[in-house]
């Protein structure tokens, strides 16, 4: 496919325009030879405008949309003031699109600030052991009932600090089970040493991912549970 079609063929109108025409010359009167000269002139002109036309709006399209693809929606496209055309009309048009799409945006956001705020409202508020995970961003943020729990001041945690450690491998395996897999809910016990604590606690785990339609894990709720009676660490 041939992707600069439309310009060939656009290109191509006047230079068969001017070829009929000099077929034609060599063949007509004068009367008919200035005729033929006030035509073309008028035509080149018309010609020229809607070339000078489409080519620049096709610029500031392109510009256009890949500023929107950049999420970019405050952008615009210049549009004249003065002597509208129909390319005007479809200018306004884009505007108005662009419009739309960001008022979609800023109710989107506001949506999901409300969202985002409630949520971490009840991470705070719960009595039970929490901890949200943020799987795009790496990030374990446990609420405070959890750190109670586990005797540690530390909120966030890396992926790295909380899975690597090999005290944390049956914890990581179960993860990664929750992250991957299809299971609406993984649960289990293992071992888990965080980041300014001194010793390993045994603990039961419960992983509720969250999926995008893609069915890829962005956010996760995990449970904590603390026995009472700890496990022995066997060495």
């Amino acid at each position: 496919m041939t992707p600069n079609l439309l310009q060939i063929l656009w290109f191509l109108m006047p230079l068969c325009g001017l070829t009929a025409g000099l077929i034609v010359w060599s063949q007509a009167e004068d009367p008919v030879r200035w005729s033929l000269c006030v035509f073309f002139t008028l035509g080149l002109l018309c010609w020229s405008y809607l070339t000078l036309r489409i080519i620049g709006f096709r610029v500031r399209l392109f510009n256009f949309l890949r500023q929107l693809l950049a999420n970019d929606y405050g952008a615009g496209i210049r549009t004249r003031r003065r002597f509208t055309d129909e390319v005007s009309r479809i200018e306004a048009l884009s505007n108005r699109v662009a419009e739309r799409l960001q008022a979609y945006d800023r109710l989107r956001a506001e949506r999901v600030s409300i969202q985002s705020r409630a949520f971490d409202l009840l991470l705070d508020r719960s009595a039970e052991p929490l901890a949200a995970i943020d799987v795009q961003k790496e990030v374990f943020l446990l609420n405070p009932a959890a750190q109670k729990a586990l005797g540690i001041e530390r909120r966030n945690f890396s992926f790295e600090s909380v899975l690597k450690p090999d005290i944390n491998k049956e914890f990581s395996e179960l993860f990664n089970a929750a992250v991957s897999g299809r299971k609406t809910l993984t649960e289990g016990f293992s071992w888990i040493q965080l980041p300014g604590m001194s010793d390993p606690v045994y603990i039961g785990v419960q992983f509720t991912p969250l999926r995008g339609r893609d069915e890829a894990v962005r956010f996760a709720l995990l449970s904590i549970k603390v026995p009472q009676a700890q496990k022995k660490l066997e060495p």
